[in-house]
């Protein structure tokens, strides 16, 4: 099984000083995190389209090899549920063209409200006109997208559902394609100003989807684990404690290395 584990996004202000040097201006701060992991999954794309213009300098800012995944627009998973969303869809995936080839995944995240049923041919429609460029994995929330029937119809489409950890969520973490997608989001009560240290103690939970990826090893081709501040403060360190535990090498980062001198 192949394994990239990054972070949900790479542009925080509170990693300044504890990921990043500070002495690194934030337009070199993807440059940079791009040395340290393999993969990021865009979260900005869930608010706005990126103009081409930046796209651009995401893959020129990138070495070859990186990947991206992006989320979907909440205009086409929250806003409209999937519906006539297809304008939409083509101006995303056109805003991403220079950086194609580094794409990885698009992760269509749906809101709570959403069941299986309701969005079932919605759905169908849309992976009617979607390239098969990329992978898409689907993080439905609803607690239908976890019943047998739903289960049963995204293996027979080969659609993964994400596993995730995310407060109001009881997701069985059932294998539904050939790849897993794993967002380890934890809840909101660690505040934005808090990120760049770990605040939240979620070892054993960790521990726990270690030992998940061990048990799959041989039943998918690719696992893409990405971590958020919100699970524990500092999505770099949560990733780092992920790699430990399933035996890769521990990644160190110049204001890690800082920290141990000064220790």
């Amino acid at each position: 099984m192949e394994l990239k584990i990054g972070c949900t996004g790479w542009s925080y202000d509170g990693w300044s000083g504890t990921f990043y040097p500070k002495k690194i201006p934030k337009s070199g701060w993807l440059q940079y995190y791009s040395r340290i992991f393999p993969i990021t999954e865009i979260n900005s794309t869930y608010y706005r389209i990126p103009d081409q213009s930046i796209t651009k300098k995401w893959n020129s800012n990138t070495p070859d090899g990186f990947f991206f995944t992006a989320k979907f627009p909440s205009m086409i998973t929250h806003e409209n549920k999937l519906k006539n969303v297809k304008e939409h869809v083509f101006r995303f995936l056109s805003s991403l063209t220079p950086m194609y080839e580094k794409v990885l995944a698009l992760v269509l995240q749906l809101p709570p409200s959403l069941s299986f049923d309701e969005a079932k041919p919605n759905l169908e429609e849309l992976f009617s006109y979607l390239p098969d460029d990329f992978k898409y994995p689907i993080e439905g929330r609803h607690k239908s997208w976890f019943t047998k029937e739903a289960l049963d119809y995204l293996k027979g489409k080969n659609h993964c559902l994400v596993w995730n950890e995310v407060q109001g969520v009881e997701n069985p973490a059932k294998i539904t394609s050939d790849y897993v997608y794993i967002r380890l989001i934890g809840d909101r009560s660690i505040q934005e100003s808090d990120f760049g240290r770990v605040s939240i103690n979620r070892e054993q939970s960790i521990q726990k989807w270690s030992e998940k990826l061990k048990e799959i090893k041989d039943k998918v081709g690719l696992a893409m684990v990405m971590a958020n501040n919100h699970f524990e403060g500092f999505g770099p360190s949560t990733a780092n404690t992920l790699r430990v535990k399933l035996g890769l090498k521990e990644l160190i980062w110049e204001e890690k290395k800082q920290q141990r001198l000064e220790f």
